[in-house]
Formats: C-alpha cells, structure tokens, sequence
C-alpha cells in the first residue's frame, strides 16, 4: 500500500480546551482566574460562592474566606431588600431568556460601606443533560466611569450654549437645556428624529445651503473655522446662532455622528447694528458743522489774503468758528457716552474690533 496522505485536518494542531489544558495545565488557567484584573466569581445552582477571586476581593472588601460555600454574601452586597429583589428578579428574568447577562450594571454596598457600580457579565453554566451547574460571573468595577459621564452629562446638559449631539443619519441625540431655551423646542419634541431642521430652517434653499456649508466644514479636518446662521424659533423669532460643528468616532475610528455647539449671538449682532447705525448718524451730525466751519474758514482766507476784512471782522469770523467747534465737539461726547454704554454689554471681541 503507498503512504498515506494526510487529510485537509490533520497535521493541524488540536485548539480544543483539552488540548490547551494538556499543554498549560489547570493551574495554569487556575491561576489566570485568581489574579484577573476582573472580578471573577463562580456560583454553584444555589448561588453559593465556589470560586472569588482577588479582584472580587478587592473590589467588594470581603476576602475569599468570609464568602466561600456561602450565599450570604449577596444580602451583604445588597442590604436593601427591595433593591436585592428587584435586582435578583432581573437577573433571573434575563438568564432565562438568554442564558447569560452583558453589561448588566447594579450597584454594591462594600464591606467599608463605599457604593460601587459593577457592569455584571454573566453565564449559566449547563452539562451535557441540559441541567444549570452554576454560573460564571466577570464583574467590572465602572464607578469612576459613570461618575465622569455623569457629571459630564451635567455639564452639557446645563453648559450655557447650545449643545447637541446627532447620529450618522442626522438624528438628535442629545438636546441640552440651552437648546430648549434657544429654540423653544423641548428635548421630548426632537430626540430620535432630525425633523427639527426643517422646523430651525423653514427655507428648502437656505437648509441645504446649511447643509452643504455644514459637511464642507466637517469633513475638511484642518478647517477650524465656526459658521453663522439665522434659525426660526418655534415662536416663530429669528435669532443669530455662531456653531462649532465635529465629527465624532467610535473606538474604531468609524463615524459615530455629529457633535454641534451653537452660541446665541441675536443680542450681540443687534447691538453691533445699533452702534453701527448711531455711528453713521453720528457722522451725519458732525459732518454739516465741519463743512461749514471749512467753508467760513476758505472765505476768511479769501478776504484776509484780498486785503478787504478788518481786525475786528477777522476776530468775530474766527469766535463763530469757534462756536461751532464747541458744537462738533458736544456731537463727539454725545458718541463717546452711547458706545461706552453698549461697551457694558458688548463681548470683547466686538470691543477690539471697534477700537481698531
């Protein structure tokens, strides 16, 4: 008989849990759990503890040996019985469906007293005859995370500009308390939908060219410059709105949405008009007066330099020009007073673009 050729699986190196058992050995895997930096815990069908590892020990306060072959450790963890009900009815409701937990968060009361948050993945463990032997449970302590992003949360849902976040597909996500006040549209009236920009820009024509300035900006990375436009408010009130318009990625660096944030200018575009318009009448005013001082001025010279104007005529020529001076001078305190006046209310860096 010729050789035998080896078939497309064999010679191929068995990956099975007995096989990596063979080559690493229990203690290995034994020892793996033990020192995870992942609270690691088995429980028999009863819940009773049968394996706690060093991170469970850390994370809870309560060693190994205060909890082993024992399932008082969960009326520890949760002292408060109708939070220890509704959490255990919630577990076992999903088990049930699913035969496993991800990311279920709860919150556990540790031996010194300290809450923590713990995101809780989960797996009923079955034999061969279909019949639970336990569950394997992987904790993560998320506390210092949910802390963050609550106070995040606080932040931007209180922040004094208009911040909101949309997904791929132009939905709101998040709708801060500013854009509520800013636009008259409460958060209820526009999360999960993008119909609020055809409610902020009624116009077709004017929301696509928005539209188009928006995705130029964004996805143009070395552009960093901020973009104005005229929403309608739900009163029906225009108002001047500056944004700062990003993309957001997830952690593989796929597109995740839009991050938006609009600064209320109505207030400062009006009085950059205001000023801007009592300055030109201003300039009206001074402008009669200097012509006229400059037209006595020429025929002064005129008669001075014919020889046909005396002393006293010159002196009394030159106290009227004076008299109009003073008027010209009255016009510029009277400009000076309005604008330190709109200078009060005025962000600074309309004040550096007046004093240029």
């Amino acid at each position: 008989m010729g050789k035998k050729e080896a078939g497309p699986e064999e010679g191929k190196r068995d990956c099975s849990i007995n096989n990596i058992n063979s080559v690493f050995g229990e203690d290995f895997f034994k020892m793996l759990l033990m020192s995870a930096n992942v609270w690691v815990s088995f429980l028999d069908p009863d819940t009773r503890v049968k394996i706690w590892n060093s991170a469970a020990e850390r994370m809870s306060g309560y060693s190994a040996e205060e909890v082993m072959d024992s399932s008082e450790i969960w009326m520890k963890l949760y002292p408060d019985p109708g939070y220890r009900k509704a959490i255990t009815e919630k577990i076992h409701k999903l088990l049930s469906e699913t035969e496993s937990l991800d990311k279920f968060e709860s919150k556990i009361l540790r031996k010194d007293g300290e809450t923590r948050i713990i995101s809780w993945n989960t797996k009923e463990i079955r034999n061969d005859a279909e019949k639970c032997e336990g569950y394997f449970i992987i904790g993560l302590d998320i506390t210092d995370i949910v802390r963050a992003e609550t106070g995040l949360n606080v932040l931007l849902m209180n922040a004094n500009v208009l911040i909101t976040f949309l997904d791929r597909q132009g939905r709101i996500r998040i709708w801060n308390r500013f854009a509520e006040e800013i636009s008259g549209y409460e958060a209820a009236e526009v999360l999960g939908a993008n119909e609020i920009w055809k409610k902020l820009y009624p116009d077709p024509l004017y929301r696509k060219q928005i539209t188009k300035n928006i995705l130029d900006i964004v996805s143009d990375s070395q552009r960093r410059e901020m973009f104005e436009t005229e929403i309608q408010t739900k009163s029906g009130e225009k108002k001047n709105i500056l944004w700062n318009t990003r993309m957001m990625y997830d952690y593989d660096r796929n597109l995740d949405g839009y991050v938006a944030i609009g600064l209320d200018i109505t207030r400062e575009k009006e009085m950059q008009a205001e000023i801007f318009r009592y300055i030109g009448h201003s300039v009206m005013r001074l402008k009669y007066p200097v012509e006229i001082i400059r037209d006595n001025l020429y025929e002064l010279h005129e008669k001075i330099k014919g020889g046909d104007i005396g002393t006293e005529e010159i002196l009394l020529e030159l106290m009227i020009e004076i008299k109009n001076s003073e008027q010209i001078l009255i016009n510029l305190q009277d400009l000076n007073k309005a604008v330190q006046s709109s200078f009060k209310e005025m962000p600074a860096e309309m004040k550096d673009f007046l004093l240029q």
